[in-house]
């Protein structure tokens, strides 16, 4: 199967800065312009399945691109950092040694939240369950962390490779699952 990853444009908050994942943010002012790359850059696909994350962002790029009536998946969501949300990296960096912070969530769920294995799981789940309906080329608006996931499940990089780079927002990744 086919699968079309497309990243969020970018939002208001500065990820280097502070941690959102599941935390549903607003879009910059730009979207418009990487909203119309994203839309270029998919132009001609012909997927039999569209689905979205059912955060704004992804909801937003999807229905700008031509898909307002794509599918809502909460396994399509970002990682869910729990307490961290909102929060300032520095804030939350201050108490933890960052290497060991990097290797630790990768297993280890953040503080209320959830592990990048669970959200892992919850991507397979989702590719599993669309490829046993029998589908044959699916089309994503999702996030960087998801499609990252996918990237490893498809043996492109390793779980801890992966996360060193994200794609970039409004970026098509193509994948075979």
């Amino acid at each position: 199967m086919k699968v079309s990853l497309v990243r969020h444009t970018s939002v208001e908050l500065d990820g280097n800065f502070t941690c959102y994942g599941a935390l549903d943010v607003e879009v910059n002012p730009t979207f418009e312009q990487e909203a119309k790359g994203a839309k270029e850059r998919i132009e001609g696909l012909q997927p039999d399945g569209v689905f979205t994350s059912p955060l704004q962002r992804a909801v937003k790029l999807a229905t700008y691109c031509g898909y307002g009536h794509a599918e809502r998946d909460d396994r399509l969501r970002e990682m869910n950092f729990g307490a961290w949300e909102g929060k300032p990296w520095s804030e939350i960096l201050t108490t933890q040694d960052i290497p060991a912070f990097f290797r630790y969530y990768v297993d280890h769920r953040t503080p209320g939240g959830e592990s990048l294995s669970d959200q892992q799981l919850r991507v397979r789940a989702f590719l599993e369950e669309k490829k046993l309906e029998g589908f044959r080329h699916i089309l994503l608006f999702c996030h960087g962390g998801v499609i990252n996931c996918a990237r490893t499940l498809v043996g492109e990089t390793s779980i801890v490779e992966a996360f060193a780079s994200l794609p970039g927002f409004a970026s098509h990744t193509l994948i075979e699952y």
